[in-house]
């Protein structure tokens, strides 16, 4: 018999031609088809794992809870923190918290009265503004929201600050990293690298699959770009935020325009001060799909 079919998978005890007790290759074919038997069970469950986005409706795969992704979050910001300078600005400290306060205030307020109070679930907001001329912006699944200074020459007025902070809170609300570490566990299930992180939140595989679905390098707070479907995303439900909150929506396109013209005149200066560009494109389709998500966040005015 040619070896090839011989590895088929084919269990041998419904095989006419192969006897378990006498065939010296059985073991690896019966271990090949327990192999395929879990790889379907795994797979199954993962396709149960299901989510669905705050405000777009978007089914999503979740394999972790909201205390796991929490607990992992406060460790990396805590991380973070531990070595970042705050910024001695108090005005500026000032406007980021009071903008902050204002947007997260007012989704709070809109969920209750919803009755999706559990939207919110894992986070607890937080703002601080850091002393750092480069561009960027986050914030963790734990709701600890981070401004650096230098993005601030931009983002020079409470709508534009609002602009970046419900971008910012949306990827939280959305659950985008949890969605990504799923992700990444599920292939990584696939690979049979990675069967022990899911349902553990301790150890070095946990910390790894945590790094990879948010978006963090190397470094804590040096993000990496999130796909463009879930930029998108970010973008359409924060200007759902701002308008919930009294927000100029129309700020958001404007703010894009005017990075994206920065972007070009700045481009070759150093990228330890362009992160933000880096992580959230700056192109004409953008700028147009938030054109084109204005009149749906206008329903979200006064509500």
């Amino acid at each position: 018999m040619n070896k090839n079919k011989k590895r088929t998978g084919i269990h041998p005890n419904i095989h006419p031609n192969i006897h378990p007790n006498t065939h010296p290759n059985t073991h690896p074919t019966i271990h090949s088809t327990l192999r395929h038997v879990i790889l379907v069970a795994i797979l199954a469950a993962l396709l149960c794992s299901c989510g669905t986005v705050a405000f777009t409706g978007r089914k999503q795969m979740l394999l972790f809870s909201d205390n796991q992704i929490t607990e992992l979050s406060k460790s990396s910001y805590k991380e973070f923190m531990s070595s970042a300078k705050i910024s001695s600005s108090k005005k500026d400290s000032q406007m980021l918290v009071q903008v902050g306060k204002r947007m997260t205030e007012a989704l709070e307020a809109y969920l209750k009265k919803s009755g999706n109070e559990g939207v919110l679930s894992g986070l607890t907001w937080d703002y601080k503004l850091v002393a750092s001329k480069e561009v960027n912006a986050f914030c963790m699944p734990s709701g600890n929201i981070v401004f650096y200074e230098g993005i601030l020459q931009y983002a020079n007025t409470p709508d534009y600050i609002a602009v970046v902070m419900g971008h910012e809170m949306a990827h939280a609300i959305a659950k985008h990293g949890n969605e990504r570490m799923s992700q990444q566990a599920a292939l990584n299930v696939l690979g049979s690298a990675a069967g022990e992180v899911i349902g553990s939140t301790k150890g070095t595989a946990a910390k790894k699959l945590f790094m990879a679905g948010f978006g963090m390098g190397s470094q804590v707070g040096i993000l990496l770009p999130y796909s463009r479907k879930h930029e998108y995303e970010a973008d359409r439900i924060g200007l759902y935020l701002m308008a919930i909150a009294g927000y100029d929506i129309e700020a958001a396109p404007k703010f894009w325009e005017k990075m994206a013209s920065k972007d070009e005149t700045s481009g070759k200066e150093n990228s330890s001060q362009n992160d933000f560009f880096s992580t959230h494109p700056c192109d004409s389709k953008r700028i147009e799909a938030l054109r084109e998500a204005l009149p749906e966040a206008r329903k979200y005015i006064g509500l």
